[in-house]
């Protein structure tokens, strides 16, 4: 290919691409150049996401900064010295968003164990972020605080999956 030309593929080509590059980056297969350039790609698909909430979010709503994704996860949860279990609402690189069946205080810390897929977990201290009445339960939003770069990536891994999984065209 000579310089300034481009390689166009079709979006649903693209997206079947991405998903192969996914995989391979899951099984350590990947060089460190396609290493790169998979979060690369997966950077570019997170931001047309993200934008394409923005699109359809009311004008006078705050644009979510991180894209988060609709994602059933096991939590185990220590509030106030009370554990409990419950199950992701939705996922984002930087928190979470479960329900509860009473109220809690914004600012409050919590530890957090966060089962991404059997027997890959993610154990964490988590701050109350936001918590609004949606009828008996209460929706529960999470950031999570002081994450290593490796735990990032595995939850980024999780939500671009879920991210991916809802895309067409399936591989074939």
């Amino acid at each position: 290919m000579s310089s300034g030309e481009t390689d166009w593929m079709s979006l649903g080509e693209w997206v079947v691409a991405l998903r192969d590059l996914h995989h391979q980056a899951r099984l350590g297969k990947l060089p460190p150049e396609e290493l790169r350039r998979y979060h690369e790609e997966r950077e570019t698909l997170a931001k047309a996401i993200l934008a394409a909430q923005r699109l359809r979010a009311s004008p006078s709503a705050k644009g979510r900064q991180a894209l988060r994704v609709a994602r059933e996860l096991k939590v185990e949860l220590t509030l106030a010295g009370v554990y409990s279990e419950t199950t992701t609402v939705d996922l984002g690189v930087g928190g979470f968003a479960v329900m509860l069946p009473t109220p809690v205080r914004v600012g409050q810390q919590a530890d957090v164990r966060l089962e991404l897929e059997h027997g890959n977990a993610v154990s964490a201290r988590v701050r109350v972020v936001s918590m609004q009445r949606k009828g008996k339960p209460y929706r529960v939003a999470f950031r999570i605080e002081g994450l290593s770069a490796e735990d990032k990536e595995r939850i980024g891994v999780a939500v671009f999956e879920a991210a991916l999984a809802r895309i067409l065209p399936q591989d074939e």
